[in-house]
Formats: structure tokens, sequence, C-alpha cells
């Protein structure tokens, strides 16, 4: 027993067993104690626990009969001394590439496609003037989202593990079976609702552009898919070339002009190119051996094509309220969602540099304070970088389009930037492994959402939206700074 421990920790025999009476012995017992601590400096610097000191005093020969040599009356009592006496100094771990490699231009570009579509509505405008036809959009809208979203992640899954005939399988049937859904179902839907010809074709071929451009997106081929939207991006351009850069508007007589059956063909053809790079993108797919897709692997998707789902609802709710009759801004809507698609590719670059950075400061921090207080500042540094970036696209966005600076655009432009931080904030703790949060909060923002507007009529969409929107934002910031101080959530 070392001089400085009290006499009451141990019992009258290992008193007996401890030469306490002699000034030498102890001496002896601690020049001991201390060469021995230097013997196994490294064991002690790096050890987790005493029993770790432990189990290696034990593999050098030290036992409970040597221990006493060392003033304590065993082995577990040396461990103790010698992990109290030692700084943690742990190894520092092997140089290792992180799984978490930002590629800026494929981020980018990806927005940009996420984007593209939105000219298509610059020229359907003749198309969609039954407020059924807007219905029929959005509808067609909502079902891609939610069938893209949940076959995108059994893809990414089966990529994720190295299996890339079996990513390629699950890709091709979900494409082929969310096409067999999606467009028979809008096309019905359009029927139903008196949509119209155009505008339900309109729907149908986004439905089916929207699980096209998923296939190949998830195969890496964005550059591709660029190259498949040139038809339909030459068709607007010429179109609005010729009409002084003005979309379609009202005739003298009252009629809306028609747009020119050369425009559709154009977008047509981006529709068929984009169709066959999703096929050929898949083409290693083979003969499957089992079954394709599981009843596991259904219930593993479901949640990620519910928020598919929720974020479109959110995304279009100020939309149906304006076809509802509802007062909402001209233009705000679209502005919004527009400079919201492009700013995905933003926020997919800047999840990718914070989990890098995260990924680091695992291996650089040996104290859990430490790692809570640096993961804090690099959520907080993530966020601020989207946010940034979302406000400057929507204000740019506006400035082009003419919007005018009133109270009621303002607060749908406010409402849509705090949607977006909420979006990003959700995408990361999804990212993490915290599913469910996201999917629950999302549901009750858009739950409040549908229920002001049918209780509180004579609310104006945008002030429900902005509101709704910030609480979610708020509620998310506050449980993300939580969850992902902690280190679990990053393994």
């Amino acid at each position: 027993m070392s001089a400085s421990m009290p006499d009451h920790i141990h019992g009258p025999q290992d008193r007996e067993r401890v030469p306490v009476h002699a000034g030498s012995s102890r001496a002896s017992a601690a020049e001991r104690l201390e060469e021995l601590r230097e013997r196994m400096a490294d064991l002690c610097a790096s050890a987790v626990d005493p029993l770790e000191i432990t189990a290696g005093l034990e593999a050098d020969g030290i036992n409970d009969e040597a221990a006493r040599g060392y003033g304590h009356p065993d082995v577990f009592a040396v461990a103790e001394d010698l992990f109290a006496g030692t700084p943690r100094r742990p190894p520092t771990p092997e140089a290792t590439a992180s799984p978490w490699r930002p590629t800026p231009w494929r981020h980018l570009v990806r927005g940009v496609l996420f984007g593209l579509p939105g000219l298509c509505y610059i020229v359907a405008t003749p198309a969609l003037t039954r407020t059924t036809a807007d219905v029929l959009l959005v509808f067609s809208l909502l079902l891609s989202w939610t069938v893209s979203q949940g076959t995108a992640y059994l893809g990414y899954v089966r990529l994720g593990l190295g299996d890339k005939a079996a990513a390629a399988r699950v890709l091709r049937y979900g494409l082929a079976a969310g096409a067999l859904v999606v467009v028979p179902v809008t096309a019905a839907t359009g029927i139903v609702l008196d949509a119209g010809t155009t505008a339900t074709a309109l729907a149908a071929g986004l439905g089916a552009y929207l699980l096209a451009a998923m296939v190949v997106q998830v195969n890496g081929g964005e550059r591709r898919l660029l190259l498949a939207f040139l038809p339909g991006v030459a068709g607007v351009v010429v179109y609005l070339a010729a009409h002084g850069g003005s979309p379609p508007s009202d005739n003298a007589d009252g009629t809306l002009e028609t747009v020119p059956m050369g425009v559709w063909v154009a977008w047509l053809a981006t529709l068929a190119a984009t169709i066959a790079l999703a096929v050929v993108c898949t083409s290693g797919a083979g003969r499957p051996t089992r079954r394709v897709v599981t009843g596991r692997d259904v219930a593993a998707a479901l949640p990620f094509s519910v928020f598919g789902l929720l974020t479109g609802g959110l995304l279009t709710f100020t939309l149906l309220c304006a076809v509802a009759g509802r007062p909402v801004p001209a233009g705000s809507t679209t502005v919004a969602v527009l400079s919201l698609s492009l700013s995905m590719g933003v926020a997919e670059w800047i999840l990718y540099a914070y989990r890098r950075r995260v990924y680091h400061l695992l291996r650089t921090h040996t104290d859990m304070p430490g790692f809570a207080r640096a993961a804090r500042v690099t959520l907080g540094s993530a966020l601020a970088r989207y946010m940034a970036s979302l406000t400057a696209l929507v204000t740019v966005s506006a400035l082009i389009a003419g919007l005018p600076t009133s109270g009621a655009t303002l607060r749908v432009l406010g409402g849509f930037v705090g949607l977006g931080g909420a979006f990003f904030l959700a995408l990361v703790l999804q990212a993490c492994g915290r599913v469910a949060v996201a999917l629950t909060t999302c549901a009750c923002a858009l739950a409040a959402e549908v229920a002001a507007a049918w209780s509180v009529p004579r609310t104006e969409p945008g002030t429900i939206q902005m509101a709704v929107a910030g609480a979610l934002f708020l509620i998310l910031t506050i449980y993300a700074g939580r969850v992902l101080s902690r280190a679990t959530p990053h393994r």
C-alpha cells in the first residue's frame, strides 16, 4: 500500500502483509513502482481503464503476490495506481482516407438538374389554365417523389455494399414498377379531374422524367443527363428568343397564345433521352438469382418514400392554396421552389463536407466534451453556409423575376427559406440515422399548415407557412445540436 493511501481502505489482513513499519521498505516499494510505471508507460498512457492495465500486468507475470512488493495488496490495486498517476495519451490513429469526399462539380450539377424542369413550366402556361390542371401537376410530383425516394434509397444501399449488379436490378425494376404506377394513375386522375389532354400528358411525362432522372443520378450520370436536357432547353430558349424573352401571354382577343408544337417535341426528346439513359445505366443488371426486393427492403425504404411525400406537400402548400383561391403573391411560390431546388446541390455539397469534418473530429479528439463543442460548431457552420446560399439564391431569383417587395411576397419567400433550412437539417439527421425524428417533425408541420389553413381561412398562406417553417427549423436545430454532438450518430 502506498504511503498516501488511507489505512481504512484495506482490512487488517492487508495491513499485516504490507511492510508499513519499515521506512526503507516503503522507499523500496515506491522506487519499484516508479520503475514499473516507466516500463509500462505506453500501456498506461493508452489504457481506457485500470482493467486493461491489469491484463497487461498479469501478462507480464505480475500476480497478487508480486504486487505486494510494489506496496499494494493485489495486482488490481497496482493497476489502479498506475492508471490514476499516468496522463492519458492515446496513440494517434493511422491516417485513413475519409469516406466522405465532396465532389463540388457533381453536387452543383445535381442542383441545376433539380431546377431545369422548371423551364418547362415557363412555356406550359397554356396547358395549365384550368385549376384541375394545377392540382394534377402537384399530384404527379408528389407521387413520383414518393416512389423515386424509396427506389433511390434501395439503390444507394446496394451500391454502398459494392454490389453494382444488385443496384442496377433494383433501379431498373424500380423504374419499371414506378412508371407502371405513376403514369397510368396520373393519366386516370387527369381524366377524372378533366384537366385537359395537354396538361395530363405534361404531368405524366414529368412523373416519368423524375423516375428516370433518379436512376441516372444514382448511377453518377449527371453529365449525360445534362446532355439529355439539351433539346428541351434549346426549345425553350428558341421560343423565348422569338418572343422577346416573354413567356406565353394573352392575345389581343383575350385568348392565351398557343405554344408551338416544336417546343413540345423538344421536351419529348429530352424525356426519351432520359429514359434511354436510365436503361443504359442499368444494363449490368443481369438475371436476378433471388427476389429483387424483399419485404424487409420495402420496410426500410418506406420512411424515405414518406419523407419525399412530406417534403413535396410542404413545398406545394402555398401553390395549392393559390389554386383554392387564397391570396398568394403571383410568382412568389414558383421563384421560391425553383431557388430551393437549385440549392439542393449546394446542400449536398455542404452535407458531404460536414460529414468529412466530423469524421476528422472523431479521429483527433480524445475527450467527449471537446468533441461535442467542436461538433456543434461544425454543424452551425454548415447550416450557416447553406442558409446564406439559399438566401442569396432566393434574393437573386426574386430580382430577376421582378417580384414586388411587398410584405406578402417577403413572407412567402421567408417561409421557403426557413423550410429550406429545415430540409437541410432533416437530410443531415437522416444521414446520421435519425430518420424517425425527421419524418415526425415534417408530418407535424404539414398537419399544422393544413389545420391552420382550414381553421383560420382569413390568414394568408404565406404567413402560415412562415410561422410553421420557422417552428420546424427551430425544433430541428435544437434537436440536431444536441444529438449530433454525440459520437454514436456518426459511426
